[in-house]
């Protein structure tokens, strides 16, 4: 199959584009420069440079493609960013979006999965979430699930075959978990949002990666999943096991509204934000069988890849293992 992947070298991007090619697919990644073709060209992929705003040969591409993944966000996890610039970010991201999805009609597209992210359905508090719910984002879904509605009614006036996916916390060697949980937890500036009681729901980056394959697979048009491990942890626990994990100091409580003034008001509500959900439809839709399915058996791994001395591994090498 022949898949025009957005966002090819991002975090999320990066791990679909090789998890696609490793399963024998043809993956067009859409990359702004020549720099970035490069990593493109590594990862098995064929790079394709262009600008989504801008009407250029990535159209083309396009419509010659079995498969459109849209995997960009107009956010970076950490940048400090106000909800004033997040609504601003999702008109535009929407507008990006939306040109995608007209450039897929006419041509061979057979679907176009739109990526968005679990706290599209806003702070649940304890209750369990899952696909059924309205769109109500909160946090980080705020820049990319804004302008949702404006999406979808695009899709739908298009009559494209749409499949949406919604991952949750997505953690690996990279992005949030490496910038602000490991490193900030090993300079001493990582801290606990409010109480720290709130939800949050976990996908290993390689779960992340495989789920994007079988939904290629099953080509489940007109569905939502939601790609998360089915564990969630609250972010007081969370940040608790990395620290007792690289053995240092837990981090501290901080007031939201110091939070916010510090890093923004979007890492901070995301923080603060508590999305409980469940993996059941991708189980039994999909097949999805995450290989970490409880951030204890994912997170060593991870640290294990990015270098950072742990006490399992300390434990294991102990043992003999």
């Amino acid at each position: 199959m022949k898949v025009f992947l957005t966002g090819a070298t991002g975090f999320m991007g990066s791990a679909v584009l090789k998890r696609l090619v490793k399963a024998g697919h043809t993956v067009k990644g859409l990359v702004q420069d020549e720099h970035m073709a490069e990593d493109v060209r590594k990862w098995g992929g064929k790079p394709v440079v262009g600008d989504l705003m801008a009407p250029a040969k990535w159209e083309e591409e396009v419509k010659d493609s079995d498969a459109v993944i849209s995997a960009t966000s107009p956010y970076k996890v950490g940048e400090k960013l106000s909800i004033n610039e997040a609504a601003r970010r999702a008109e535009s991201h929407a507008e990006t979006v939306k040109n995608l999805l007209h450039a897929s009609t006419g041509g061979h597209v057979q679907a176009v999965v739109l990526s968005y992210h679990v706290t599209a359905f806003g702070n649940q508090g304890d209750r369990w979430a899952s696909e059924i719910l309205t769109i109500d984002p909160t946090g980080l879904a705020r820049p990319v699930a804004g302008s949702y509605w404006d999406i979808e009614k695009t899709a739908r006036k298009l009559g494209l075959n749409v499949i949406e996916v919604f991952p949750g916390w997505v953690y690996g060697p990279g992005s949030w978990f490496k910038e602000i949980v490991v490193e900030g937890i090993r300079n001493g500036t990582a801290r606990i949002v409010g109480a720290g009681t709130n939800h949050m729901s976990l996908i290993h980056i390689d779960d992340l990666a495989e789920g994007y394959k079988l939904i290629l697979d099953k080509m489940p048009i007109g569905e939502r999943f939601c790609l998360v491990d089915g564990n969630p942890v609250t972010q007081s626990d969370l940040l608790h096991y990395v620290a007792n994990e690289m053995m240092v100091n837990a981090p501290q409580g901080e007031d939201y509204t110091l939070f916010a003034k510090e890093y923004g008001e979007i890492l901070a509500e995301a923080f603060d934000s508590s999305v409980r959900v469940t993996n059941t439809k991708a189980k039994n839709e999909l097949g999805f069988r995450p290989v970490y399915e409880h951030f204890h058996e994912g997170i060593p791994q991870v640290l294990d890849i990015m270098g950072v001395k742990h006490r399992t591994a300390t434990l294991k090498k102990a043992s003999g293992f």
